[in-house]
């Protein structure tokens, strides 16, 4: 994918203004942040460089004892992205040089010669509608169109957020490439960047995520989305049939009404969850590493997450659901699963500290600059 010419050539102009029309009127929810410092001044930031590599190993297993049935986390606000902006073009400038619309300046249609003119809210620095657009351009795609990213050179002392190390910096570039020859593990995510580090409350989170995008299939809440259509299911004979059908299974001990199972997730209702104009992106790989000093040591806390898409034998929450779901046409069977990474560690840097897991591995290393020592 070449930045600025893939996103532009396939986007699709119509759905993306709907979104965006949509998002002015709703909710603005918040993609990327960058924390107020209430302390210390610019001039004493402490300054690191951290790498990170991510895989997803290739034989892992899985049992229901292990891991418990949840669906993917959708808390994507006050997360500091350094992965969208490198993938999207920024369209702000443009945007910027554009002539206001006339009034209605909002309305709920979407029109070409909208696209020419640029709405109040657009501009407004406290909605973030450049992160919005990042994150619809990146939900047409069917898998994050990198996996190692490269950043641009720049000096930490004149920085004033976190930004992304050239790829020519990564020293774990070997690891990465024996995993792929060896076949035991898909790298997902390889990056490294620049951060000042803070006490916890004042740290940055960084969002890291890759893989495939399963928001095309699966809802944010990890339902398989269900095609709206107009058909005979419902038909005496249609329903007859699947009566027949739901008893017979009944009769040969493949269906068992139960009460509710607090480690499967409740079906959701028949043909009830029908894909939007605009998904979501539901990335393979998704959440945040926070890195934070406490009085003079280095913290890093994961929180991540792995989904993938398992069968699942539902435990709706009453008889008549069960049932209702027995007889439903469509076969959302299919749950995107998520497996959760959630580690705290002390570290010290300069070594190379690796977060395991049954599904996921993530391979952390903290750099000192010319800028890491305390300064007053």
């Amino acid at each position: 994918m070449i930045k600025g010419f893939t996103m532009v050539q396939g986007w699709n102009w119509r759905r993306a203004g709907q979104q965006l029309m949509a998002t002015a009127l709703g909710a603005v929810a918040l993609v990327s942040y960058a924390p107020v410092q209430a302390a210390p001044p610019i001039d004493q930031w402490r300054w690191f460089e951290v790498e990170v590599l991510v895989f997803r190993h290739n034989d892992a297993g899985t049992s229901d004892e292990q891991f418990p049935w949840q669906g993917p986390r959708n808390d994507l606000q006050f997360q500091y992205d350094l992965i969208s902006p490198e993938l999207t073009t920024d369209f702000t400038a443009v945007v910027a040089e554009l002539p206001e619309c006339e009034a209605p300046a909002l309305r709920p249609d979407f029109s070409v010669a909208s696209i020419f003119c640029r709405k109040p809210y657009e501009l407004d620095p406290a909605l973030p509608f450049n992160q919005q657009r990042q994150q619809q351009a990146l939900a047409l795609e069917d898998r994050l169109p990198r996996t190692v990213f490269d950043g641009q050179a720049q000096e930490v002392g004149s920085a004033t957020a976190p930004f992304l190390a050239p790829a020519e910096q990564l020293e774990l570039a070997e690891m990465r490439q024996q995993l792929v020859r060896r076949g035991t593990a898909t790298p997902l995510l390889h990056l490294s960047w620049y951060q000042p580090v803070f006490s916890q409350n004042d740290a940055y989170k960084i969002r890291l995520f890759g893989g495939e995008n399963y928001g095309k299939t699966f809802s944010p809440e990890g339902y398989l989305y269900q095609d709206a259509s107009a058909d005979d299911s419902f038909t005496s004979a249609a329903l007859v049939h699947r009566i027949e059908q739901m008893l017979a299974a009944q009769q040969q001990g493949q269906l068992h009404f139960t009460g509710r199972a607090h480690d499967r997730p409740i079906a959701p209702p028949p043909a009830s969850v029908t894909r939007p104009n605009q998904p979501t992106p539901v990335w393979e790989l998704d959440g945040t590493l926070q890195i934070y000093l406490v009085g003079n040591y280095l913290h890093i806390a994961s929180d991540l997450e792995l989904r993938e898409p398992h069968a699942v034998n539902w435990q709706p929450a009453s008889l008549a659901t069960q049932a209702e779901t027995a007889l439903a046409p469509h076969d959302a069977n299919l749950f995107l699963r998520s497996f959760k990474l959630e580690q705290l560690r002390r570290v010290i840097s300069h070594e190379t500290h690796y977060f395991d897991h049954p599904k996921l591995g993530v391979v952390v290393q903290i750099r000192r600059t010319g800028l890491s020592a305390r300064r007053y």
